[in-house]
């Protein structure tokens, strides 16, 4: 068996609309495969929509990287993460604009949704976004938190809701959180490619994009939350403001289950080239 599981991240953004970022990984014992994909969503900005992955099979310690745009494949030695081993950074020719969309397709920034330092508050890009809407606001936010115990289906997923308000009478934030206590199939997935990546990489894909703990520490870093092991499988949000560059943003789980094992799913398309590492 395998098991799948795909997360989106959606932002809108001031002029540019909504650009949503997919993250798949599939996985079973020696197996793996992590696809991520930018999709922006308005024609003008089509043309920087990439996607990108890897693939680690059994038998070698070497990971296929591939880019689906550039329809080229390459293999990367043990230790090295292979998404952007085609890409030479340094080579004029490789546009900048390029490689801003590449990166932002597969690791737009996050924080750990259990961080609760004031130093990682400074660091973490969606609370500096939630302190400058209110930075110019006389006014003390206000912070109120609900919790709803009733079971809602989402995704999939039976889930129970938080919903947070941040709010003055010029500029409110409204953040929705339908959360989980476990997943296991999830840790399954990780426990699966856990010989394939390093920590730091599945660290990374275990981070929500946001949380209302990370606008809450924007506001008011002494505000007291209690720690929770709760899973996120959804979190909205809703900006009402006239400041920031950001109008809402959706995290979810779109997918998580167990299938029969495919050993089609871990093989790179008949039509990629191969490109030499050495000759990029």
């Amino acid at each position: 068996f395998q098991i799948k599981y795909v997360t989106a991240y959606t932002i809108d953004v001031n002029l540019a609309g909504e650009i949503e970022t997919i993250s798949e990984i599939v996985a079973s014992p020696g197996y793996a495969k992590f696809r991520g994909q930018l999709v922006p969503k308005r024609w003008i900005f089509r043309p920087f929509g990439v996607e990108r992955g890897m693939i680690k099979v059994p038998g070698s310690k070497n990971i296929m990287g591939y880019s689906s745009k550039r329809k080229k494949y390459w293999i990367s030695p043990p230790g090295e993460l292979p998404l952007f081993s085609d890409k030479n950074w340094n080579d004029e020719a490789e546009l900048e604009d390029e490689k801003t969309a590449e990166e932002t397709s597969i690791s737009i920034e996050t924080v750990d949704q259990d961080t609760n330092t004031s130093e990682e508050y400074k660091k973490n890009r969606f609370m500096e976004f939630a302190n400058n809407i209110f930075t110019d606001d006389n006014a003390i936010p206000s912070i109120s938190r609900n919790f709803n115990d009733t079971i809602e289906t989402i995704n999939g997923f039976r889930a129970k809701k938080w919903t947070t308000t941040i709010s003055t009478e010029k500029n409110k934030m409204l953040i929705e959180e339908w959360v989980v206590n476990e997943l296991p199939l999830r840790d399954s997935l990780y426990a699966y490619i856990a010989s394939s990546v390093d920590d730091e990489f599945i660290e990374n894909i275990n981070k929500i994009k946001f949380s209302s703990l990370d606008f809450i520490g924007g506001v008011e870093s002494t505000y007291s939350l209690l720690q929770s092991d709760e899973k996120t499988v959804m979190a909205k949000l809703t900006i009402d403001s006239d400041a920031g560059w950001m109008e809402s943003a959706t995290f979810e789980i779109r997918e998580l289950y167990i299938a029969p094992f495919n050993p089609i799913t871990y093989t790179i398309p008949e039509d990629y080239e191969r490109l030499d590492l050495d000759q990029k």
